[in-house]
Formats: C-alpha cells, structure tokens, sequence
C-alpha cells in the first residue's frame, strides 16, 4: 500500500489509508511551530464559539488593525487570505493571468499550480539543492518576459536564504521593469536569528512588492485557514476587488488576532528550533544512509541513499511517524524527504527510530 500527497500534514489521509489516527502520529511533515497554537489563540476559539450564526467581517478589519499596529504600516497595505494558499492563488490571477511567471526551484508548488490555474506558465532558474538562487538567474526570468516572480525566502523546502542586498537588486530592477514580486516569508519568523531581513515594512518602497505571510507557521494555526499579505494600497486594492467574499471565517480572524498579541509564544518556538535543529542535525549526521542539508528554517531537507523517499515515509508511517516525501518537488527526486524540528522528545523518538531501521537494513 502507498498514499501520495501533494503537500505535508497529510494525518488524515493517513489515518483513512492506514488506520492510524491523526492525532497519535508524530507529524515532522509539516513545519508549524512545535508548540502548537498560542493557548490565547485557544482560548478566543472557544469563547466565540456561540457566535458561530453570525457571519464573519468580510474586510477582516479587527485583524487588518492589529497587523498595522505590529507592522506600523496602514490597515490598507494588508489583505487576508483563507491560509496563505489563497493568496498565492489571488496574486496569480490578478498580477500574472495568462501571462508568464518565474519562479526558482526547488520551491513550493503551489507557486506554479496557481499560475496554471488562470492560464499562465512558468519559467523556471536551475534546481539548487542547496543554497538560494543568485540575483543573476532571477535577471534572467526577468528578461524572459515574465510578469511577475515568485520567491520563498526562506525557501522551501531546503530553508535556503537570499542576502537582502541580493534581493533588494532584485526589487529595484523588478520596480523598473514593471514586474511584480511575490516574497513569500512564511518561515521567517522561525528562521535562524539574522539570517533573512523581512521586507514586509518596505511595501510602500517597492509598489510591486507583495509580502506573504502566514498565521500557519510560527503561530500554529493550520488548521484555521489564515495568511495575510502586505503591499502598496494600489496593489492591495486590486487583490481585494478579485478576492471571494467573506473568505476568512470568525474563528479564524479572532484567532489570528489573539496569536499576534502573544509575541512570548513565537518567541519561545524560535528558541527551541535554535537549541533542537543542531541536535536533530548531528544524529542524521551519524546515519550512513542520511545525509541531512542544512538551512536557515525550522526544518531539514534530507538526502537519501539506498532507500527512497516513498520507502521511508512508508516504513515510518506505521510506526507512527509522518515525515515530507520530497519527490513531487520540481528538481528533487525520490531520494529526498524533508524533516521538521519538533520539541526534543519528539526529536529523540524519531532518530530512535531511524537507528533502529539502519540496523534492519544493515542486517538484510
């Protein structure tokens, strides 16, 4: 039996395929803070529920307010999305269409999906395993005509950076060419201290810049559906005329607003990627058939020998482990999965049971 997945987080594919329940699997596939949701974020859940007849805000201005006030930019600069997906979605129909975009793998593949979704194409830099890349290879979608790029910065998925002088150059020369830039900062604020400059203040600078963000990632809020994405107000009210009404749900804009004010929870996830990733990285580091590539976001692309992607996720699902098959990633193949850092009794149960397969193997 096998089960294939677009994305990570696949518990409940898992648990219809395979019979384990979602909430016993150990999920290192998909890259949310290891805490989980801010207990504050809980806690507004739970006291709106009685309003749930109630339609949400459709301009999700409560929310809108308290990201001006966190950024000290203007509510206008911001829409709201029904996770950061939708965004992505919106920003290719409004700013790509059927036109062309660039994007760099390996990425995110829901850049290209989206792009294919209204008509479009992709052009695309070479693969980079490893490292970010170069402002010369983004020059060159540019010069290939694109309408607009795509950019994961930290990249996913091998949590590569780019030095904001290298991605200013690239603003600038995309602010002469007319070309509009989709920066997507989901995992910055887990990333390594100092290693990726945020651009999100810098909107109003750049008119076709649009910063991406998510509640998903540092905030835990996956399963609520809530991105945001900060830009000019004239690109913002062009994002906003194509958006679906009322797309994101009570729940979830209260939600996102209790997690923005607990800075403190963001802050002690940051702390435990800076003390585990090392630790996870040095045992995968001592498996002979793993060879984990370091990055500067919450998680590690790992490279495979004489096992597969599908293999290994496979064997590790019945043991109650979900790990990300990197295989349907433009530029990797079936000898890459990607692992994220969990709280450290998780991170030991894992590497246990890595070892414990390395003997199998060694002794088959």
């Amino acid at each position: 039996m096998s089960f294939e997945s677009p994305h990570g987080g696949d518990v409940w594919l898992v648990e219809r395929l395979m019979g384990i329940g979602a909430l016993s699997l150990i999920d290192f596939s998909s890259n949310v803070n290891p805490y989980g949701p801010s207990p504050r974020a809980v806690k507004a859940v739970v006291e709106l529920a009685p309003t749930l007849s109630l339609y949400p805000d459709d301009e999700c201005l409560k929310l809108r307010q308290s990201l001006s006030e966190h950024y000290d930019l203007d509510p206008a600069n911001f829409i709201v999305g029904n996770g950061s997906t939708e965004l992505i979605y919106l920003f290719a129909r409004v700013f790509v269409g059927c036109g062309l975009a660039g994007v760099h793998i390996p990425t995110f593949s829901e850049y290209e999906r989206a792009v294919a979704s209204c008509g479009g194409s992709c052009l695309y830099t070479k693969p980079h395993v490893q490292g970010a890349p170069s402002v010369e290879e983004l020059m060159e979608l540019m010069d290939g005509g694109v309408k607009a790029l795509f950019i994961c910065n930290p990249n996913n998925p091998n949590g590569s950076v780019m030095r904001a002088e290298e991605l200013e150059e690239v603003l600038e020369e995309a602010e002469k060419r007319g070309v509009y830039v989709l920066l997507d900062e989901d995992f910055v604020e887990l990333a390594d201290e100092g290693s990726a400059r945020s651009f999100i203040c810098e909107v109003e600078k750049f008119s076709k810049l649009v910063v991406l963000r998510s509640f998903t990632k540092s905030h835990g809020l996956a399963g609520l559906r809530v991105g945001y994405a900060a830009a000019s107000r004239e690109a913002i009210s062009r994002m906003e005329a194509a958006r679906v009404r009322w797309n994101v749900n009570l729940l979830a804009q209260e939600a996102a607003v209790a997690a923005l004010q607990d800075g403190e929870h963001v802050e002690a996830a940051r702390r435990l990627v800076k003390s585990e990733k090392p630790r996870l990285m040095r045992e995968m580091q001592g498996l002979e058939w793993a060879k984990p590539i370091y990055g500067y976001a919450n998680f590690l692309l790992v490279e495979l020998s004489g096992v597969t992607s599908r293999e290994l996720k496979m064997e590790l699902a019945r043991r109650g482990f979900l790990i990300r098959d990197c295989s349907n990633f433009r530029g990797l193949n079936d000898r890459y999965i990607r692992v994220a850092v969990k709280r450290s009794w998780e991170n030991e149960l894992l590497i246990e049971e890595l070892k414990k397969l390395e003997v199998k193997r060694s002794v088959n």
